[in-house]
């Protein structure tokens, strides 16, 4: 174990460890030497370089500097990364050739007039001459208190004495480029970061003397002193995506994409209690679970700009495999599961057993990264991903489309969905492949890559399961295509398919581990004519969840049901036989063995009580039916039947609310969260219907149609931000809907069928008084129009949408003007002591609780009335 770990970080000074800090990069990024890119970063952060380089995100890190730019750099440094453009120091013409108005003016007359730079003689300051390094050199030491006069920077042996103090003071140290000659952006860098960590110095008796702090005896630096510069060390326990776990089915270990926090741990090495510290910035997750240093601005919490984050101590890391490693007090930090902290990118179906190893006896070739962040011999942290291997079953790129055999959830058919699979090799269907979860930036990605098939006979297997096939020998991974458990030894030439010295599957899988199956919709069933033996020919016109329309031909038997001439499985006591065939309900349709039947579903569920709620809310896209609400996602199917009309929609691919089949089975998950598989929904699948809810404008518009008849424009806001034109050939559909929260629909012909106010129930009454930050601050409401109540502070998700409601009187009749912005209330209108007017109305996201929409009264009046009249 111990010949295979490597050392990637050893002890560094502060200096030096920023010179790892990883930069954003440049267009330009290859061309600047890697050993400056912490650097280049920290006066990226500090405001000295911009972010945007010279101009368009390039950096020139070989560009010589001219006096003006360093002018400039010195002048923002000193300003602790503030750039004013030094406008308060303009019009003092003290060189000739610095006009008014010369963008570097400012800059030049601030460095001359505190002794930083001098005129090249007769009233000239060059500005565009190159600078060297020593005469940067000055800027920095007086920068840190010394006196140009007083240590001879200026007149004879000028440059001989600041190279002098420079060499002192550390500023010159790892520069490679002569001191004399020019400096070029990146080595300059180098250059003012050795300079805001050099000692200061003030003047005793016309002598310079090194400033200590009298508590802590370190030295008092420009960094310390005037940035405020503060590191703190200790093991990074958490990125913005990703977070240590104690144990393998943490799902903690992971976030959800959009938190900016990071954790690190403190006081390891004291008797007291580690202490852990928030931070935000964008940690790489690479240093998760090392120790670091975290280089902040103030002391380190989520308010203090944070410069960057960086590897500090003896952190020792060490990439082999899952199969390679055993778990074992020397080698790991404690005795069981909780004393080793394994993070993993998702939620595995793998066992971790602390006393035999996460990789014994499990045949498991997977890449892990262990780290020893304290190198005392022992890991702390693993970092592994997890793996499954499936069997594509449709695939279609130009519709974004890819399904899985079994990992039926990681089937996507949407273009956002699509686009997070890193396709690794060109994938079609019926091939096998490797299927990696990856949690890097937060959410899900998976990457697809096609599995390596081995063609041969099985010569040799071992009782400990090793295979020899076309003369190389392989095992049975752990991890493998489901329902494979076994290595099929036969002397025929067989596909297999590996992952590096792992059988992961075989065409000589079982028959039963075989079956493919779908769900499909019984149009209708029954005879239909004679074949050619003159026997009676059944079928069964069916719809299949891939959208494909089927008839299924089969000869009907008394005793043994017979579906395209092979007979129903005996044996299988789920087969539906031919009486129990029901035309307008879900099956499932199962291939096995050539032979082809139907099943029952696997979670009956009927959607038939009369006096309860059945229907698909688009809204809500939740699904309701006999008195319980089922979860609906993209893997959600639905069949919709349409008079004689027949498809299957996926649920953002239907435009509105749809009622549910009465009598149809539909299938959900029975136990974990209550997701729908399958449900029938009748009503028109036209992609023309829609159903929502909107927010009206204050006028409606008429126009002639090609007919040159009249109809009506009413231009809608939906609540997640969608603008509709609405349109009518009825006059009355609109007048007295403007400006208006209102429930429509959409017929086939594309004209409003109904148009009525309504109050989304979905929303929430109350009072909003305060607004700080990314948060408001609320008072719940009942459903009158005043509410007394404790405040609590609610976040706002980053595209909540916020619609503004003015409500007045014009002529004795209550108007409402209704508008979207990105501003909020600042306080609610107080009726009384403790009573608020329920001036907003807002809606929250069920997963995090953070408020999507809100609808609020300008004024901080009542809205509840003046939205629905």
């Amino acid at each position: 174990m111990r010949t295979m770990k490597k050392v990637i970080a050893l002890s560094l000074v502060l200096a030096m460890a920023l010179s790892m800090m990883a930069t954003a990069a440049f267009k330009d990024q290859e061309a600047i030497n890697e050993d400056l890119t912490g650097d280049i970063s920290l006066m990226v952060a500090l405001n000295v370089f911009s972010e945007q380089g010279t101009g368009a995100g390039y950096f020139e890190p070989n560009r010589e500097l001219t006096r003006e730019e360093v002018a400039k750099l010195i002048y923002v440094l000193k300003n602790k990364g503030v750039d004013n453009g030094a406008t308060s120091w303009t019009g003092m013409n003290i060189f000739k050739d610095i006009e008014s108005g010369r963008w570097s003016e400012g800059y030049i007359n601030y460095a001359a007039s505190v002794g930083m730079m001098a005129g090249t003689g007769e009233g000239y300051f060059n500005p565009t001459a190159k600078m060297s390094a020593v005469e940067v050199a000055k800027l920095l030491l007086v920068l840190n208190g010394y006196k140009a006069d007083v240590q001879g920077y200026l007149g004879t042996n000028w440059d001989i004495n600041i190279i002098r103090d420079a060499e002192a003071a550390g500023i010159f140290a790892n520069y490679e480029l002569p001191v004399r000659g020019s400096v070029t952006r990146e080595w300059v860098a180098r250059l003012m970061n050795n300079g805001i960590y050099a000692t200061k110095v003030k003047y005793e008796d016309g002598q310079a003397q090194e400033q200590y702090d009298l508590i802590t005896k370190e030295p008092i630096t420009f960094a310390t002193q005037d940035l405020q510069m503060v590191t703190t060390t200790g093991i990074l326990m958490a990125t913005p995506n990703a977070k240590i776990a104690s144990k393998l089915d943490d799902v903690a270990n992971n976030t959800n994409g959009k938190n900016k926090i990071c954790t690190v741990m403190t006081g390891l090495n004291s008797d007291d209690e580690p202490v852990t510290i928030d931070f935000e910035y964008d940690a790489p997750l690479s240093l998760l679970g090392q120790y670091v240093t975290v280089l902040s601005k103030g002391a380190l919490n989520t308010s203090n700009k944070v410069y960057g984050v960086t590897t500090y101590k003896d952190n020792v890391v060490t990439t082999t495999t899952m199969d390679a490693v055993k778990y074992d007090d020397d080698d790991f930090e404690g005795t069981d599961a909780s004393g080793f902290a394994m993070f993993v990118d998702y939620v595995m179906d793998a066992d971790f057993d602390p006393e035999t190893g996460f990789g014994a006896d499990s045949n498991d070739g997977r890449t892990v990264t262990l780290v020893d962040y304290d190198d005392n011999g022992k890991y702390d942290a693993g970092f592994v991903k997890s793996v499954v291997y499936d069997k594509v079953t449709y695939t279609n790129p130009a519709r974004h489309t890819i399904r899985f055999q079994d990992n039926t959830d990681l089937s996507v058919s949407t273009e956002s969905a699509y686009k997070k699979i890193i396709f690794e090799d060109s994938v079609a269907k019926d091939d096998i492949v490797k299927i990696t979860y990856d949690f890097a930036d937060g959410v899900k990605n998976i990457s697809v890559q096609k599995v390596d098939k081995v063609t041969g006979a099985v010569t040799k297997l071992t009782d400990k399961g090793i295979a020899t096939i076309d003369g190389s020998e392989y095992e049975l991974g752990h991890f493998h295509m489901k329902g494979y458990t076994a290595i099929e030894v036969s002397s025929k030439a067989l596909d297999y398919y590996v992952d590096g010295k792992y059988v992961v599957y075989s065409n000589a899988i079982s028959t039963e581990a075989a079956e493919q199956t779908n769900i499909a919709y019984v149009i209708k069933h029954g005879a239909a004519s004679t074949d050619w033996a003159g026997e009676t020919v059944n079928k069964v016109d069916i719809i299949k969840n891939d959208g494909t329309r089927e008839v299924i031909t089969y000869v009907a038997d008394e005793d043994i049901p017979k579906i395209g001439g092979d007979g129903l499985d005996k044996d299988d006591p789920d087969g539906i036989k031919w009486a129990e065939i029901e035309d307008g309900n879900l099956v499932e349709y199962v291939m096995k063995s050539g032979k082809v039947y139907f099943r029952e579903l696997n979670t009956e569920l009927t959607a038939n009580n009369v006096d309860k709620k059945k229907e698909f809310d688009k809204s809500e896209n939740k699904f309701y039916a006999n008195g319980k609400t089922y979860l609906v996602n993209d893997e959600t199917y639905f069949f919709v039947v349409d008079g004689d009309d027949y498809a299957v929609l996926k649920a953002s691919e239907i435009k509105g609310d749809m009622a549910a089949k009465d009598g149809t089975k539909f299938a959900a998950t029975s136990d974990g969260l209550p997701y729908l598989h399958y449900a029938v929904l009748t009503g028109s699948a036209s992609a023309e219907e829609s159903k929502g809810t909107a927010i009206t404008a204050a006028n409606y518009t008429t126009e002639l149609n090609d007919e040159n008849e009249k109809i009506y424009k009413l231009v809608v806001t939906e609540l997640d931000g969608t603008e509709v034109t609405l349109v009518s050939d009825d006059e009355s559909m609109f007048k007295g809907k403007t400006n208006k929260i209102v429930e429509y629909t959409v017929n086939d012909e594309g004209l409003v069928a109904t148009l009525t106010a309504k109050v989304p129930t979905k929303y929430q009454r109350a009072a909003l008084t305060v607004h700080e930050g990314n948060s408001v601050m609320v008072i719940d409401g009942s459903n009158n129009n005043v509410v007394t109540g404790t405040a609590t502070y609610k976040d706002l998700a980053d595209d909540v949408k916020i619609y503004y409601v003015d409500a007045y009187k014009s002529n004795g009749e209550e108007r409402i003007i209704v508008s979207e912005g990105d501003g909020i209330i600042v306080s609610a209108q107080t009726t009384v002591a403790d009573e608020y007017e329920v001036s907003v109305m807002y809606k929250t996201n069920e997963d995090n609780g953070e408020i999507s929409h809100i609808i609020v009264e300008v004024d901080g009046q009542a809205i509840w009335n003046s939205v629905t009249k």
